[in-house]
């Protein structure tokens, strides 16, 4: 700790780059598990919302219904009004209520919230189940959540990918800067070293405070890079709560799980050894 503070411009320099690489790669996991999570909410109740023709009332689309009740892939359904569909979106967005009242009509067409069954999702049963919906003379347009689902879904895979990658290489970065930082401090030392080595030191004990402190620094950038996370995480979650979203509820959110800080605290500390070690290495051959 004592060499730590006595090389502290070097140490911050090298603890600045841990705690980015960490954080950044943090970042990109967060991100994708709370995507991840998300998804795995959402297509638990997968629908199809078939929208109706302007002026379309129940009893005029008994046979779509009769379709749609009878379909392997339904689980359940409801048929929303003109009325109700409007008294929703009041009730969603009220700062816009005024808005439809100044209408001379409602905006709003008549629909079938349509939930399909969870071993039918994915499935070729649907796309058939949705194009049979959009030959129907009544139906103006059908939206199928699956769609947004899976473009959502190669996003997250994407976002891993990149994470991995991108934190791969500012993990190689947080290496050499640590190495050249023990290197610099290895340097500076050198006549103690060679009195130690006189008096038989072995090259463990010599390399051992060095390999401390390349730890030290790592669990420190961890630590910090983790609580960064956890303020900008916090951060969010209060703006989202502040926002009173409709559709999107702050317990859809979570951090890190304890398994995963305990691998970026841990991640920092493998980092800060290597380099440490790799440097060393290279210089007790001098």
């Amino acid at each position: 700790m004592t060499n730590l503070w006595t090389n502290r411009l070097n140490n911050l320099f090298s603890l600045a780059i841990i705690i980015f690489s960490l954080f950044t790669f943090g970042l990109f996991v967060l991100t994708a598990e709370n995507l991840s999570g998300m998804i795995s909410r959402w297509t638990d109740n997968v629908r199809v919302n078939a929208f109706l023709t302007k002026g379309t009332s129940r009893p005029s689309v008994f046979t779509l219904e009769a379709s749609i009740k009878k379909s392997q892939v339904v689980s359940s359904y409801q048929f929303i009004t003109e009325e109700q569909a409007l008294r929703r979106f009041q009730s969603y967005y009220p700062s816009m209520k005024q808005l439809t009242t100044e209408l001379d009509s409602n905006p709003f067409p008549a629909s079938f919230e349509i939930t399909i069954r969870k071993e039918f999702q994915n499935q070729s049963s649907v796309a058939d189940f949705v194009k049979s919906l959009r030959n129907q003379k009544l139906v103006d347009d059908v939206e199928y959540d699956q769609e947004w689902i899976d473009r959502i879904q190669f996003i997250i895979k994407f976002v891993r990918i990149v994470g991995l990658v991108f934190g791969g290489i500012l993990m190689f970065t947080a290496t050499f800067t640590i190495g050249n930082v023990i290197k610099l401090m290895v340097l500076s030392r050198r006549d103690e070293i060679e009195i130690m080595k006189l008096v038989g030191a072995t090259n463990g004990f010599i390399k051992g405070p060095f390999l401390t402190e390349g730890i030290l620094q790592g669990l420190l950038g961890g630590a910090a890079a983790v609580g960064s996370l956890y303020l900008m995480y916090y951060g969010i979650l209060a703006k989202i709560t502040s926002m009173n979203a409709p559709f999107f509820s702050p317990d859809l959110l979570h951090f890190l799980s304890t398994d995963m800080i305990v691998a970026v605290i841990s991640g920092g500390m493998v980092v800060g050894f290597f380099g440490s070690f790799f440097s060393l290495t290279r210089l007790m051959k001098i």
